[in-house]
């Protein structure tokens, strides 16, 4: 078509029916069930999204005003997000070097992690400033069990200081099984620092609402948002009774989150979360022009993998592009390889462009909103405003977040997400490219490390049920571990893959079969084109494998299966025979069969199976 004709073409304007019409077309099914989907949150995704389903009365027109849907600055004062890589390291004079380093490459903030040196003794901020002007850019520092410390030594320094420099003292240390106790004397302390910092500087956020510990156990984001409301509550009402309004109290604030693999979800997430804040705010009576609030997120360590560590570059970079999209203030982009040790200088330098490319590249920073509009994210967004705010009421119904750690509610609520979100990767479900889906045959891993050091309980805390982080990779590194750990003993775990017939009947289910092991590490020897019964027979007697499988069609398997299972039982008794496919128990049995292969098992068990066989004939 040229361009003129181009320029005066005309389309028919499609209705939703001629949309469904097409889609069971394609689809070749009778109904359009299959194509929705449930999240973790209980929310059914679509496949379509249309302006019927906006909700208009809840949308903003501009940033800066009515609900912050779209943002808390408005359009003249649009700042783009802040480039805020948090630097975890065990010296302080390298982690001062490194900190100016990254500043003339594109860092955007002074972010560090104090929990990670060894002597926080150590730590100058007058030092600091003779090689970096902290009265010119903006601190990030989140102290955890450590403000104590970094407190005491900023209240010893005449800078002007911006940014934060904040602990959430409640559920700093939930990963451990402790919270604080909000009537302690350690936070009458807490909050007597809080009052001073206040004082000599007044531009600086302290108080911490930290969601990211409960994402990394597995949370989901209706449960983040409810959390994220709840301790804000328990703060606003904690430094009353101290003497601060809700309005003092919130210029203090500052919300920490951790952005997951759900691209959309976490998108909206932050969308939604500006409108449950805004209705908080209006609550406690915080004036219009003082409501603002700075976001901090960071990519979530619960998605990432030592195995393959490249990919979670791209894992990163999406989640990156989420959180910026939906109006982050503070970003943190973990290194690809931080989970295997301390990352080096080119993990960090990968980390770091990632934002510079979306904000030098992409112009991210020059846009309002721009998801902004989409009925997608708009509908999601409204589902998360509701549930968010129901989830947060039934927090406030049983007594608080103090009550609800307590009590152990909340942690059992996350756990079952938790479960239901390793269940899914054990089962292909969820896919993680190089972990439970193409496994690189032969990879040499780093293995993770602790990543902080352990602090004693210490006074003015409760004991609760603890909420550890996950990491949906974990299980399948163990495995990985396992199947190395005989590697070296000599004896690498392979399989023989028994291709039957042609190339293209058997290679699908030899395919599946040899990925599924390589998620373990377990190598997949595959034979020959196998024709007939003495071709098989041959192929098992003069290899050196002692577990098979057989691949191929349903045809084959009904010619060969039963023969090859009966001969195996009664001439080579020490071998373990699978077949690829789903078949059960009762069918199983009567091709006198070990096990098998197939789609939506749980593979986790299947392989775990497998090396514990494998353990035990070493063992003896």
């Amino acid at each position: 078509m040229f361009i003129d004709q181009a320029k005066q073409a005309t389309f028919k304007q499609a209705t939703v029916n001629d949309w469904k019409n097409a889609a069971l077309k394609s689809t070749k099914n009778d109904d359009l069930k299959g194509l929705y989907t449930d999240t973790y949150e209980n929310i059914k995704i679509a496949p379509l999204y249309t302006k019927q389903q906006i909700n208009y009365d809840r949308l903003d027109q501009y940033p800066g005003e009515g609900s912050y849907l779209r943002g808390f600055d408005d359009s003249n004062n649009k700042r783009g997000w802040c480039i805020a890589q948090e630097l975890k390291m065990e010296d302080w004079k390298e982690l001062t070097r490194q900190l100016k380093l990254s500043l003339e490459r594109g860092q955007e903030a002074v972010a560090f992690d104090p929990l990670h040196l060894d002597e926080v003794d150590h730590v100058n901020f007058e030092e600091l400033n003779n090689i970096i002007p902290l009265d010119q850019i903006p601190l990030l520092i989140f102290a955890g069990s450590r403000f104590d410390i970094i407190a005491e030594k900023l209240l010893n320094v005449n800078i002007d200081l911006n940014g934060a420099v904040a602990a959430d003292f409640i559920t700093g240390e939930l990963n451990k099984g402790y919270i604080h106790n909000p009537g302690s004397s350690q936070m009458e302390h807490w909050i007597s620092q809080i009052k001073e910092l206040d004082r000599q500087f007044p531009s600086l956020h302290t108080i911490l609402i930290d969601t990211s510990s409960y994402k990394e156990a597995g949370a989901h984001a209706v449960q983040e948002l409810g959390i994220s409301l709840s301790l804000a509550v328990l703060y606003i009402e904690r430094m009353k009774k101290s003497g601060w309004s809700p309005a003092e109290t919130a210029s203090k604030l500052i919300f920490r989150f951790a952005i997951g693999a759900d691209f959309f979800m976490e998108l909206s997430k932050f969308r939604a979360f500006r409108v449950l804040w805004k209705t908080i705010a209006d609550v406690y009576g915080i004036p219009e022009g003082e409501q603002s609030v700075p976001i901090s997120a960071e990519t979530a360590n619960l998605t990432k993998s030592v195995l393959d560590p490249f990919v979670n570059i791209l894992r990163a970079g999406n989640e990156a592009l989420a959180g910026i999209l939906g109006g982050v203030n503070y970003l943190h982009v973990a290194p690809f390889d931080e989970l295997s040790g301390n990352p080096d200088n080119f993990s960090r330098r990968i980390a770091r462009n990632t934002q510079l490319l979306l904000k030098e590249e992409a112009l991210l920073d020059q846009v309002v909103d721009p998801a902004g509009g989409s009925y997608y994210i708009e509908t999601l967004t409204s589902h998360l405003v509701n549930k968010g705010w129901e989830f947060f009421k039934e927090i406030d119904k049983k007594g608080g977040i103090i009550e609800v750690l307590e009590e152990g509610w909340l942690q059992e609520r996350i756990h079952q997400v938790a479960t239901d979100r390793l269940k899914d990767m054990e089962n292909r479900k969820s896919r993680a490219v190089g972990v439970n889906v193409y496994a690189l045959a032969g990879e040499q891993v780093r293995y993770p490390v602790e990543g902080y050091p352990s602090f004693p309980a210490g006074k003015g805390k409760l004991k609760v049920e603890p909420l550890p982080s996950i990491r949906l990779a974990a299980t399948f590194e163990k495995l990985r571990q396992r199947s190395h750990k005989l590697s070296l003993r000599g004896e690498a775990p392979s399989v023989g893959i028994i291709c039957l017939g042609e190339l293209k009947a058997y290679k699908p289910y030899a395919d599946f079969v040899s990925g599924v092991l390589s998620s373990a590490g377990i190598q997949a020897v595959w034979s020959e084109e196998l024709q007939d019964l003495s071709d098989i027979k041959r192929y098992i007697e003069e290899s050196t494998e002692t577990t098979f499988c057989l691949c191929g069609p349903d045809s084959l398997y009904t010619e060969f299966a039963a023969e090859i299972g009966r001969w195996a039982k009664e001439r080579m008794p020490g071998i373990h025979l699978d077949i690829a496919g789903k078949f059960t128990e009762e069918e199983l049995e009567s091709l006198q069969m070990d096990g098998t292969f197939y789609t939506g098992q749980n593979i986790v068990e299947k392989l775990h199976g497998m090396l514990n066989r494998w353990e035990a004939e070493r063992n003896g």
